[in-house]
């Protein structure tokens, strides 16, 4: 073989080399798209259930859309709240400490921290036990398929450092642990505990102004949204 053909002959040698470590980067480059399309796939599919799901928990507990409070009383609520009321005025309390309206599929209650709580505790009182019980009672004599507790708090923040060691978080952490301690008498009054639900949301939904006195005390609350039994009550 001639020297000069020996270039050309390297060349034709190398053009199958190159070839083929391109195949195989295509090759690898194809596998790991299409991982990440199978993966793409299933995380639509598992977004979209999520959504789905959302969608029907917002569908069933009306509470949470705007202006459910404003909802027109029936005349079941309106005894509720009268029965509510006179418990509470036994004990001292203000006939404003409690509000009860209607949402969608159900009924809910607005209850004063001061008629729960102390200052800076998560721990019902001997009064708030009292009313929950009656609360639970009231609760129980009819189909409920869902109960769910929301603590709320004014806008100071935590600074006390008592306080602050019994809840870290500050707001919300002593919202959620009044949302537990309502939800721990209620199952012990008889309601299920699977059927109860609870969250803290601190200052973040207040339902007046927190630069007034009269504002922070109605923000300092307790809500609780009973969802009725549809299929139960339909079949009485």
């Amino acid at each position: 073989m001639s020297i000069s053909r020996l270039p050309l002959l390297c060349g034709l040698l190398v053009l199958p080399l190159a070839s083929c470590v391109t195949q195989a980067k295509y090759d690898e480059a194809l596998s790991t798209a299409q991982m990440y399309q199978r993966s793409a796939h299933d995380n639509e599919e598992y977004i979209a259930q999520l959504q789905a799901e959302n969608r029907r928990l917002m569908g069933q507990v009306g509470a949470f859309s705007e202006g459910v409070v404003d909802a027109s009383y029936t005349e079941d609520i309106d005894a509720r709240l009268a029965a509510l009321r006179g418990m509470l005025s036994g004990m001292g309390q203000s006939s404003d400490a409690v509000t009860t309206f209607t949402v969608d599929g159900g009924y809910g209650y607005s209850m004063s921290s001061s008629v729960l709580f102390g200052s800076g505790s998560a721990e019902v009182s001997a009064e708030g036990q009292s009313v929950l019980m009656g609360l639970a009672k009231e609760i129980s004599a009819g189909a409920y398929e869902r109960i769910w507790i929301r603590g709320h708090t004014d806008g100071d923040k935590v600074t006390k450092a008592a306080t602050l060691s019994r809840f870290p978080v500050g707001n919300l952490d002593l919202s959620a642990q009044r949302a537990l301690g309502v939800a721990a008498l209620l199952s012990k009054s008889g309601l299920a505990m699977d059927r109860l639900a609870v969250a803290g949301l601190g200052s973040s939904q207040p339902v007046a102004p927190n630069d007034t006195p009269e504002g922070k005390a109605k923000n300092r609350r307790v809500e609780i949204f009973v969802i009725e039994d549809a299929a139960a009550a339909g079949g009485n």
